[in-house]
């Protein structure tokens, strides 16, 4: 499947009072009633949608954000993610308690959201423990259209576009299998409609080659006559939690774990055009290591011990982060991740201090 219909970008706003809200209420119910969600989940998505809101107005003055991204993997599902540049919360197993609250209030806010999400994460970084970097509250949930069926692995995405345009030139796609997940990520050169069309046809280069080498060998070919791009191909097998990795150009890979971030190396040039042969790496996968690919739109100034405690919650979580705070903001923009490990249902309170 190709990165637009992975994931789609619905609704970026920035909350400034209540007009905001009545208008991300809006669209949260008609997407809703597109999608097929039954009346109680479009309820629970609201009540979930105004407890972030007005925490975020209440205790982040108005300084955050939040994102309405549709999801249509093997398990479609609606996305909400909410990022503040606040204060942050000191202790936030204390925080998602009931009845815990600092402004008199009844404090069921974080906690009503994790009951009525199907999954969820929270993180935080105090102010006075960001050093510098980011610092205030993310909130991720999703709403599972039906109930899914387990992989044996948990992936995350971010994708999007230069200014928001409709043409991205990064692409992810991904061919999810329970035994093997293999997935291409590109990125066009320069960004843009040409951009775009160069790497319009990596779909099918991943459908009809199968090893590392075979599958860079058939996108540098589909892309002659292109203003060519750089590209990684990898595939995870869940029986020996072994990844091999492969690309060309300058693009991100690396292993991030509470130990730090390893980069996998690849060879120079332009898929299309001259490059050397790439080398296939591989990768044994420890169950708190998650695998990272990313275009060059993800800066490369930031390191994991910024983000204490981030990389053990579920990679979508980590994909919106890391897209929102760390991305650059005159490129497309593209990253994924994937752990090893059986989705589930959890909203984490200890971490992020």
């Amino acid at each position: 499947m190709r990165d637009d219909t992975l994931l789609k970008l619905l609704l970026d706003q920035p909350i400034a009072g209540d007009s905001s809200q009545i208008l991300v209420r809006s669209k949260l119910r008609a997407v809703g009633r597109r999608m097929g969600f039954s009346d109680l989940k479009r309820e629970r998505m609201e009540l979930v949608a105004t407890e972030i809101l007005t925490n975020q107005y209440k205790y982040a003055c108005g300084s955050g954000l939040i994102q309405l991204w549709e999801w249509n993997g093997p398990m479609p599902a609606l996305d909400l993610f909410a990022l503040d540049y606040g204060p942050g919360i000191d202790d936030l197993e204390l925080a998602r308690s009931d009845g815990f609250t600092t402004s008199g209030t009844l404090g069921k806010g974080i906690g009503a959201i994790h009951r009525l999400a199907d999954e969820s994460a929270l993180y935080s970084r105090p102010t006075e423990s960001a050093a510098g970097g980011w610092h205030g509250v993310a909130v991720w949930v999703r709403f599972h259209l039906r109930e899914p069926e387990p992989l044996p692995y948990q992936i995350g995405l971010f994708l999007r576009a230069y200014q928001d345009a409709i043409h991205n030139g990064d692409c992810i796609c991904v061919d999810f299998d329970a035994e093997q997940l293999r997935w291409l990520h590109m990125d066009g050169l320069g960004h843009g409609l040409e951009a775009a069309k160069a790497v319009a046809d990596m779909g099918t280069v991943l459908e009809r080659e199968r090893t590392p080498i075979g599958v860079m060998a058939r996108a540098s070919e589909t892309l002659r006559g292109t203003r060519g791009a750089v590209g990684i191909f990898g595939e995870l097998d869940t029986a020996s939690r072994q990844a091999r990795v492969c690309g060309v150009g300058d693009m991100t890979a690396a292993l991030l774990s509470s130990e730090g971030r390893r980069n996998i190396q690849f060879s120079p040039g332009v898929l299309g055009h001259s490059h050397r042969s790439c080398e296939t790496t591989e990768h044994e996968l420890g169950r708190e290591t998650l695998l990272l690919t990313a275009s060059d739109g993800l800066r490369r100034n930031w390191e994991p011990v910024g983000f204490p405690g981030l990389f053990q919650l579920h990679p979508q979580m980590v994909a919106y982060l890391l897209g929102n705070v760390a991305g650059r903001s005159n490129d497309d923009k593209s990253i994924f991740l994937v752990r090893l490990g059986t989705g589930q249902r959890i909203m984490s309170g200890e971490v992020g201090q």
